[in-house]
C-alpha cells in the first residue's frame, strides 16, 4: 500500500520522518467506514512496522461506543501483534470536545489500557500528540498483567 491513501472519508499518510501514521477523518463515518479506516490504517503502518498512530478527528463526533468495542475486542490486539509491539493512538480533538471528557463514556480511562498491547490519549495539540507518540516508539508490547512503560 502507498505511503499516502485515501477514501471519501479519511486520508492516510506515513510520516517517515516523524515514524507516525497520521489518519485524517473527513467527516462523520459509519461504524463500517470506521472499521474500513481503522484497516487501512493498520496496512499503511504494517510495511514500516508503525506503531504509532496520529488520528485527527476533529470532524468527526464523539466516541462511537460501537467502534470503541471493535477495537478492544480483538483489532488492537492483532495490530500489535502484527507490528510487533504496543500501538499507540493519538487522537487528535477540538477543545470544546476535549472538555466534554464526561459525555464521552465510552472512550476508556488511562488505567484501562495498563494491561494491554495498546494505548489511546486524547490531544488538542498536534505538536504535542505526536511527542507523546514518539515517546513511546520503541516500547515492546505489554507482558500479560504487567503495564509497558508509557511515558
Amino acid at each position: 500500500m502507498p505511503e499516502t491513501y485515501t477514501l471519501d472519508f479519511l486520508q492516510l499518510e506515513y510520516r517517515a520522518d516523524l515514524q507516525v501514521v497520521v489518519g485524517r477523518w473527513m467527516r462523520q463515518a459509519s461504524l463500517a467506514e470506521l472499521q474500513q479506516g481503522y484497516q487501512a490504517l493498520l496496512e499503511v503502518a504494517a510495511p514500516a512496522g508503525c506503531r504509532g498512530w496520529l488520528l485527527d478527528a476533529r470532524r468527526r463526533n464523539n466516541t462511537d461506543p460501537g467502534i470503541q468495542r471493535w477495537l478492544i475486542s480483538g483489532f488492537l490486539d492483532g495490530a500489535a501483534a502484527r507490528l510487533g509491539g504496543r500501538v499507540r493512538l493519538a487522537y487528535l480533538l477540538p477543545p470544546p470536545q476535549l472538555r466534554d471528557l464526561a459525555a464521552d463514556g465510552a472512550f476508556p480511562p488511562a488505567a484501562f489500557f495498563a494491561d494491554k498491547p495498546y494505548d489511546a490519549t486524547r490531544f488538542v495539540d498536534e505538536r504535542q500528540a505526536v511527542e507523546w507518540l514518539q515517546t513511546g516508539r520503541h516500547s515492546g508490547p505489554a507482558p500479560l498483567g504487567q503495564a509497558a512503560k508509557s511515558e
